[in-house]
Formats: C-alpha cells, structure tokens, sequence
C-alpha cells in the first residue's frame, strides 16, 4: 500500500491489477486506516480512471456474498451521491419491471446523502430488508424483484465504514454500487451523480461482462445533476446493446412525455416516499408517475423486453393500471410477513 500510494502521490494512475491489488489490501483487513483514507482522498482529489473502478470492482466482487438469481435478471441500483430529494423512483420503477415479467435482484442501501435509501422505503412499504439470501431467493421465485442489501452482500466494506464517515465527502467507495450487484446480473442501469461519468461507467460495466446497461444522468434546473432519468430536461445516457456503444442526449419528448416540474417528485422521508410510491402504483397521474415510467421503461430495455424507452412507456402503464405492480410490492409485503412469522 505504501507504494500505491507514492504511485498516487507522484501524480500517476494506477492499472487495472494495481488497484485490485490496493482493494484487496483493503477488503482482507491488510491496510491501515491511514492508509484507506489517504487512498480514498487521492483518487478523490483526481477522480478514479475507468482502470482503477474496474480494477476496484473485480476486488469487491470476489468478496461479495453472492445471491442466486435468473439468467436475464437486471438491477437498477445508482451510485447515488447528489442530495437528491426525489422519491425512490429506481426502487419504484424495479417493482414495475418485475410486473413485466423481467427478474429483478434490486441492489441498495440506506440513505447516505437522499432522504430516503431504497432500504429506508422499502421498510416503510412494510417489505423485510435484512432477510438472508434464501429469502432473496424466494422473493425472486415468488414475485420476481428482491432486495439485496449491501451491507450484508458486503461485509468486507464493514472494515472502511468508520473512515468513509470520518472523510465526510463521497469517494470511489461511493460509486461502487452499480458495479458490484450480489446476483452478478450483467444486465442493468445505472444512474451516476455526474454527467462526465456516464461514459466512463460504461466503459466499465463493459470490461465487466455487461450484456446489455444503460447509465443515466439526468438533469434538473433546481437540484442539478440527478441518477436518473428525468422529466425535468435531457439525460445524459450511454446505452450498451451487447455489440455497440453509444452516448446521447434524451428528452422526455423523445418518449412521448410531456417536460415537467419535479417538484410534485420531491420528498422529505423515506414515509412520504412510500406514500407517494403507492399512489404512482395505484394509478395516480403527474409527474411522479411519468418519472416512474420512463425510469420502468428503461429497466424494461435493460432486462430485453423493449428496443426503445419510448416503447416501454405504455407497457409500464400497463403494469401499473392492470394492478400488476401493485400485486408485486403486495407479495414482497406478504412474504416479509411469513419471514417474520417463522423467527
């Protein structure tokens, strides 16, 4: 580590092997805290290359307590890190993806920077968020979408926690999510807190064996940068097919939806996120339900169900209107209550 770190400080970059190296360092209990925090602050200060996030990623991944899930299942987990005061519309929009047939392994947390993590709503909506993989595993069986929670997935991250806390600003450690999903999917979007990013992630999930992933970042007059699609102004988005790559700017227009406000969007709790989560499932109309559906009609491309996000606006609707999606969230709460009954 100490020779990483003089790599960093001499101003270089480290290869895709250095920073596995460093990160296995890290996740076994090898490195300092010292060490770790000056580690996390000098790839900060110059932002990580995409050798050093895929680099970091494979480290994590073979630390990760791994969940079985479906060939084809996605994630919609993002890296989080902008202060957004929107509802869990990833969370929201995984539910409906589920209703539509595709498996979803939902990767996620409790809030750091939001006020509400996808952990934080999912128990307000009454599902258990702490459950073991079997439960996982049940939950995809049963009702096709389950929720991973990181710090389980990831005990190894236990060993950086109290130093990420002390630093007090986001570090590579932050943008880890999306690429460390426990199911291993290699389908997926994934929202990033900064525009420069997409195209770097991208590149990234690539070198990981990624299928078929979207990364969003989208762009808001009030809150700036948020990760996800939005109905607010463009998103910035790179879109992996399998055999191309390409980078552009999408509007809601694009989709057939109408440019909007979110202030209708915005929460202050994990409770008024649930509450607003059941009426967009529900069948209530507006902005939460258009940000709903184009964040559910990406995640029907990413699991293969749609060529366009403008073709998975009406089968998103669908599934919200028929009570599909509403069904869906309603077995996680079922089967959380059956968990609890047997402990």
């Amino acid at each position: 580590m100490k020779e990483i770190l003089a790599h960093l400080v001499a101003g270089q970059t480290l290869s895709e092997q250095q920073a596995i190296f460093a990160f296995e360092q890290i996740m076994s209990g090898h490195a300092e805290p010292a060490q770790i925090g000056a580690f996390a602050a000098l790839l900060t200060f110059r932002k990580p290359t995409i050798d050093e996030l895929t680099g970091a990623a494979r480290a994590m991944r073979r630390h990760v307590v791994s969940v079985e899930a479906p060939q084809g299942a996605i994630d919609t987990c993002g890296a989080g890190g902008t202060g957004s005061r929107l509802f869990n519309v990833s969370t929201t929009a995984a539910i409906i993806a589920a209703a539509c047939g595709v498996a979803v392994a939902k990767h996620g947390n409790r809030a750091i920077t939001s006020r509400s993590g996808s952990a934080d709503v999912l128990q307000a909506l009454g599902v258990g968020v702490q459950a073991d993989t079997a439960f996982q595993q049940r939950c995809l069986r049963e009702a096709g979408l389950c929720f991973c929670y990181a710090p389980q997935h990831h005990p190894a991250m236990a060993r950086v926690a109290q130093i990420r806390q002390s630093l007090g600003f986001a570090t590579i450690f932050n943008l880890m999510g999306p690429l460390t999903n426990p199911a291993g999917v290699r389908r997926q979007v994934a929202g990033v807190p900064r525009t420069n990013l997409v195209e770097q992630f991208l590149h990234v999930l690539m070198r990981l064996g990624t299928v078929r992933a979207m990364v969003v970042c989208g762009t808001d007059p009030q809150d700036g940068h948020l990760c996800e699609l939005t109905i607010s102004g463009p998103t910035r988005i790179g879109e992996f097919s399998g055999h191309t790559a390409r980078i552009y700017q999408f509007t809601p227009e694009d989709a057939g939806l109408q440019e909007s406000s979110l202030e209708p969007c915005r929460v202050n709790s994990a409770e008024e996120s649930a509450v607003l989560i059941q009426s967009v499932l529900t069948g209530r109309t507006g902005p939460p339900r258009d940000m709903t559906l184009l964040n559910s009609a990406a995640a029907l491309w990413a699991g293969g169900r749609v060529d366009s996000l403008r073709a998975g606006i009406p089968i998103a609707a669908e599934a919200i209107d028929s009570g599909k999606a509403s069904g869906v969230l309603e077995k996680l709460i079922a089967i959380s209550g059956e968990k609890h009954s047997e402990c």
